[in-house]
């Protein structure tokens, strides 16, 4: 198996995905929220790209949650912190949500054979997940509005580190090995390395600390979240 990385989504382009199992990443605070919602009992996820999109989508049946540049948009359920997922909030319920980078990252991977979401809760399910497939990973870090974002890479190094403890004969390209490698510098300091990314401080000046604290609970969930025919789902 050959483990690759993207920086940011707009490196991607669907030829990359051939054949391949993708992780998308958006570590603060998409992928967070979507794992969150699914191990709380949310039925699934329907991503859209843009905020009039998931508004036209909208029905009774469905919660509006996501946020733009850090807000919610007026008139949604639901925000971007985790806690808003909460299982009084969500168990049997369909969601639509978007997001300024993770439901992109999503939308633009949907030509990969398997889509993962993956985070630092679910780091190991997720690593056991993409060994079970047997195909080569793309690790596709959603980023900030074309840039890279620190707090992805090190979430994918986080996966990476325990997928190869999990198989060690995993190659790495050098963009790969470089967040694994990153994972491990601060592994034991994620709050104090990662708070202070620029992600970070916008969240931290907002007073969102909380919401960093509960991103960076490492194995705090056994659910990988898939794409499944357009929604993400068990």
């Amino acid at each position: 198996m050959i483990a690759s990385a993207f920086a940011h989504v707009d490196d991607l382009h669907s030829g990359h995905l051939t054949n391949r199992t993708t992780v998308v990443i958006d570590a603060f605070r998409s992928s967070t929220c979507i794992v969150t919602a699914v191990t709380n009992g949310a039925r699934f996820i329907l991503p859209a790209e843009t905020v009039p999109l998931a508004r036209e989508l909208a029905g009774k049946e469905f919660l509006l949650g996501g946020e733009r540049f850090g807000k919610k948009p007026d008139g949604f359920d639901l925000g971007n912190s985790p806690r808003d997922y909460r299982r009084e909030n969500v168990k049997d319920r369909k969601l639509i949500m978007t997001t300024t980078n993770g439901t992109r990252a999503l939308l633009k991977a949907e030509k990969a054979p398997d889509i993962l979401v993956g985070c630092f809760l679910n780091a190991t399910a997720c690593a056991k997940t993409v060994r079970d497939l047997h195909r080569d990973v793309v690790f596709l870090c959603a980023g900030t509005r074309g840039n890279y974002s620190l707090e992805d890479g090190v979430a994918a190094g986080c996966i990476l580190d325990a997928l190869l403890e999990l198989d060690s004969s995993v190659e790495c390209t050098d963009l790969a090995q470089m967040l694994v490698l990153s994972y491990r510098a601060c592994r034991e300091h994620l709050f104090e390395v990662l708070s202070s990314s620029q992600s970070g401080k916008r969240l931290m000046a907002r007073g969102h600390r909380k919401d960093i604290e509960d991103c960076l609970r490492v194995d705090r969930s056994s659910i990988v979240p898939r794409w499944r025919r357009g929604r993400v789902c068990l």
